[in-house]
């Protein structure tokens, strides 16, 4: 709420004239902000904001960190698993299955724990029979790890996190 009224003020004193809009909008990316310069801009005998630049200090982006894909067919299964220099975690999935929708924000959370060492392939078995039988996906859910384009170890079904964290460590190591 208060920002908002921090952006209606900073617009009202662009159109004023006093304080030129674009190097405001400029700053406040780097603005180091106080409840009281807060306070000043909402007032309206106070159209002037003195904005603060700290170099030391920045806005906060969230950043990526995992990869995490779904497969399309074949060729997108060869370029982005088979080919891919970071050890990936595969998922094969189906929509109906509900083993399948509890294990998958596991997966996502301990992968992303990882910190980009690991990425996610996610694979729809309704979509994708010929890959999930080239793998020999029998029962749902099956995770297989591949490293270097090589097949290194696989589970079948629900498991613990503490199962999925070792599976995914012995992958990264």
């Amino acid at each position: 709420m208060s920002s908002r009224c921090l952006l209606r003020s900073l617009r009202t004193v662009g159109k004023h004239g006093k304080v030129p809009l674009p190097s405001i909008i400029g700053l406040i990316n780097r603005a180091s902000l106080s409840t009281a310069v807060l306070r000043k801009a909402q007032h309206p005998h106070y159209p002037a904001v003195n904005i603060s630049y700290n170099p030391h200090r920045h806005v906060a982006t969230a950043e990526k960190k995992f990869e995490c894909f779904n497969i399309q067919d074949a060729k997108d299964f060869q370029t982005r698993v088979m080919e891919n220099p970071v050890p990936v975690v595969v998922d094969f999935h189906a929509t109906w299955c509900g083993p399948c929708k509890l294990l998958g924000p596991r997966l996502e959370a301990i992968i992303s724990s990882k910190g980009g060492q690991v990425a996610l392939a996610k694979v729809d078995v309704d979509e994708n029979v010929e890959i999930a039988m080239e793998y020999l996906v029998e029962s749902l859910p099956t995770v297989i790890g591949f490293k270097n384009g090589r097949k290194m170890d696989k589970f079948i079904g629900l498991q613990e996190d503490d199962v999925i964290d070792s599976f995914v460590e012995k992958l990264v190591h």
